[in-house]
C-alpha cells in the first residue's frame, strides 16, 4: 500500500506539474492579445535583449561544438564506414543523421540549458525574493507579460538560430575535413547532403526545435517563479529547472526520433511492397 500511495502521488504531482505548465504557456500567449493595447515598444525591446543574451552571446560556444561534432562525425564516418574506398556515398547519410537530425537539437538545447534557463531561474527566483514581482503587480504591470512571454518566445528564436548556426558549422566542418583527407569535390559532397535530407527530417527537426524550445525556457520560467520567500529555494530551483530541461528536451528528441524511424521504416516497407 505504501508503494502504491508513493505511485500515486508522484503521478498526481506529474499530471499536476504538466497541467501548470500547459496554463503558464497559455497565460503567456494570452497575453499578447489582452494587453496589446499597453504598447509594445517595452515587450519587444525585452524579447530583444532575451534573443541577444540567449542568441548572440551562445554564437562561440556553439560555433566551437559544432566544429568538433562536424570534424567527428566525419573522421568516424570514414574510418567506420569505409568513406575513404567508397567515395562519398555514405556522407550525406551520416551527416544528416548523426548531425543535423540528432545531434544539433541535443547539444544546442544542452548549451542554451546550461548557459540560459539556469539564468532565467535564478533571476525569476531572486525577484520573487526581493518581493519586486509584487511590485510590479502593484504598479498594474503583468509579470507574465513583462517577465514570462518575451523570455519564452526570444528563448524560442535564438534556440532556432542557434540550430542553423550549429548545422552549418558542422557541413562547412565536414566538407573541410573531407576534402582534407580524400579531396571529395564540394559539389558532389553537399550534393549527398541535400540529397539524403528529406522533408520528413526537415519536419522533424522543426518540432524538435519549436516543442523542445518551448518546453526549455517554460520550465525555467515556472520554477524561477514558484520561489517563494526565502533564498535558499533559488538554488533549488536552478536545480530543478535545469534537470527538468534535459529531461524534456531528451523525451522530445527520442520521441520524434523514434517517429521519424518508424516511418521511414514503414515507408521502406510498403514501397517494397509496392
Amino acid at each position: 500500500m505504501d508503494v502504491l500511495q508513493k505511485v500515486g502521488r508522484r503521478g498526481i504531482g506529474f499530471v499536476s506539474y504538466l497541467f501548470m505548465l500547459f496554463a503558464l504557456l497559455y497565460l503567456s500567449i494570452k497575453v499578447i492579445w489582452t494587453n496589446r493595447d499597453l504598447g509594445q515598444r517595452d515587450f519587444f525591446k525585452q524579447v530583444f535583449l532575451q534573443i541577444y543574451f540567449t542568441g548572440v552571446q551562445a554564437i562561440m560556444p556553439v560555433t566551437i561544438v559544432a566544429l568538433a561534432v562536424g570534424a567527428f562525425a566525419i573522421i568516424s564516418g570514414m574510418g567506420g564506414a569505409g568513406l575513404i574506398v567508397t567515395g562519398a556515398d555514405n556522407i550525406g547519410q551520416i551527416v544528416t543523421v548523426v548531425v543535423i537530425r540528432e545531434i544539433a537539437p541535443l547539444l544546442t538545447g544542452g548549451i542554451v540549458i546550461v548557459r540560459s534557463a539556469t539564468a532565467i531561474s535564478a533571476e525569476l527566483g531572486g525577484m520573487r525574493v526581493q518581493r519586486e514581482i509584487e511590485a510590479l503587480e502593484a504598479m498594474g504591470i503583468s509579470p507574465v507579460r513583462q517577465l514570462l512571454t518575451p523570455r519564452i518566445f526570444g528563448g524560442l528564436i535564438s534556440f532556432g538560430g542557434l540550430n542553423v548556426l550549429f548545422d552549418a558549422v558542422a557541413l562547412v566542418c565536414g566538407f573541410a575535413i573531407s576534402q582534407a583527407v580524400v579531396s571529395i569535390p564540394a559539389e558532389l559532397f553537399f550534393k549527398s547532403v541535400f540529397s539524403a535530407v528529406t522533408p520528413v527530417d526537415l519536419v522533424g527537426l522543426l518540432i524538435k526545435i519549436m516543442v523542445g524550445g518551448v518546453g526549455i525556457f517554460l520550465i525555467a520560467c515556472y520554477h524561477g517563479m514558484a520561489v517563494g520567500r526565502s533564498s535558499t529555494e533559488v538554488p533549488v530551483a536552478v536545480s530543478r529547472a535545469s534537470l527538468n530541461a534535459l529531461v524534456f528536451l531528451l523525451t522530445v528528441d527520442l520521441t520524434v526520433s523514434f517517429t521519424l524511424l518508424l516511418y521511414h521504416d514503414a515507408d521502406k516497407y510498403l514501397g517494397g511492397m509496392m
